[in-house]
């Protein structure tokens, strides 16, 4: 797909920079924006052109459609923002840019228009995707500005939140209410979650195999009519089902084939569920260069577990792989937030292996993956904080007392 660099207005920037300064605020904030907000303008003649760029991106006329969406973004319309924001997320006719899809969708969050619950969402997604301190916190704020503002996609990731203690801390009661809503309102990737954990009896739950049965036949249900309808998520869905005989036998070769409609569908996840399954199999050359190229496509969309695995490929050296370049693959990974890849790279800086020693950056990015529930950068963080205990007791054992200097 061909891309073209922003034309929005220099004074665009200016604006857009000062209201993401203040993003954190707002979505932290006790306040809601609503009460500021600014109203939608109706007009048919701009609702005329937003049909007409949405008629493109439907045929695959995406710089076309950005140029329309541009024009009407600069002039301050909300809902060209809001398609505006999802064209630099997903590198629509412009070049990917995550940073300023979220700038963008700050300006449109700011007006109470049928797309605002959608914005929230969009936001909360990119927030989940940094790497700040704060970034889950306000994520998991977004989500609950996303579902008052009327967008009950919002459940499926406030489920995940509260399940994880990602942003906030574990509240198991609040996750399955969000399972809950999220299956009643139709998401079948979310209620397929929610049946894993009454079938597994996780959390130190009682299992109930029966409900789970019940919400994964549902689930199973809603999936394949989406994956038929298109959706490469739904797709992938299905192919980790198969993949992992979650409700039913496992079955490899189905697996593979809803992970490939999915990836050609462009989802980065099944390109590296694809990629990984293919790899821990026993792949011939060709196969090899197959997966090799998945986990590629799947890293140059920013998928984090995809930098993770091709750091991790490129650490030890496997297919040919140069261990030096997989610094750049993690680092990357870092910066999408995936914690694989701040253990990785924590471990890294902990050895100076491969970059200078920074004790000080390891501890930093074990703590950040430990801050998202990876038990391995867990288990880094505390190695590293009882090594500096140990060292701290050797040199106080090693420092002789210092007996008071008599003054006069």
């Amino acid at each position: 797909m061909k891309t073209r660099k922003s034309t929005l207005r220099p004074w665009k920037y200016l604006l857009l920079g000062a209201v993401f300064s203040a993003a954190g605020a707002v979505a932290l904030s006790a306040d809601d924006p609503a009460k500021a907000a600014k109203s939608e303008r109706i007009d048919p003649t701009i609702e005329e052109m937003i049909k007409q760029a949405r008629g493109l991106q439907k045929v695959g006329r995406w710089e076309a459609a950005a140029d329309i969406l541009t024009q009407l973004a600069n002039d301050g319309h909300p809902v060209a923002l809001y398609h505006l924001g999802r064209a630099y997320k997903n590198g629509w006719g412009v070049e990917a840019d995550l940073d300023q899809a979220r700038l963008i969708f700050m300006e449109a969050v700011r007006y109470s228009f049928a797309f605002r619950g959608e914005t929230a969402y969009e936001l909360g997604r990119l927030f989940q995707r940094s790497s700040g301190e704060k970034c889950a916190t306000i994520a998991l704020q977004w989500f609950h500005k996303s579902l008052s503002w009327d967008y009950p996609k919002a459940h499926v990731q406030l489920a995940k939140h509260y399940e994880r203690g990602i942003g906030t801390e574990r509240d198991l009661t609040a996750a399955f209410h969000h399972y809950e809503r999220a299956a009643i309102a139709g998401y079948p990737s979310s209620t397929i979650n929610y049946a894993r954990i009454l079938l597994t009896g996780r959390y130190g739950l009682a299992p109930n195999p029966d409900e789970a049965r019940f919400w994964a036949e549902r689930a199973i249900a809603g999936l394949e009519k989406k994956a038929r309808d298109g959706s490469a998520s739904a797709a992938k869905t299905l192919g980790r089902i198969h993949r992992d005989g979650e409700f039913m036998a496992a079955d490899s070769a189905l697996a593979r084939d809803w992970f490939l409609r999915s990836a050609d569908l462009g989802d980065a996840g099944a390109m590296h569920d694809l990629a990984r399954m293919v790899l821990a199999g026993s792949p011939d050359e060709a196969e090899i260069e197959e997966a090799l190229k998945w986990l590629r496509l799947a890293a140059k969309a920013d998928h984090g577990g995809a930098l993770t695995a091709l750091g991790r490929l490129h650490l030890k050296g496997q297919y040919g792989l140069e261990p030096k370049d997989a610094i750049d693959f993690l680092k990357r990974g870092v910066e999408t937030g995936h914690p694989g890849s701040m253990e990785e790279l924590g471990r890294l800086y902990a050895e100076g292996k491969l970059v200078k020693q920074d004790r000080t950056r390891a501890i930093e990015l074990a703590r950040k993956g430990a801050d998202r529930g990876h038990q391995g950068s867990a288990s880094l963080l505390k190695d590293l904080q009882q090594l500096d205990e140990a060292n701290l007791t050797i040199i106080e054992r090693e420092t002789p007392l210092q007996t008071p200097s008599k003054e006069g």
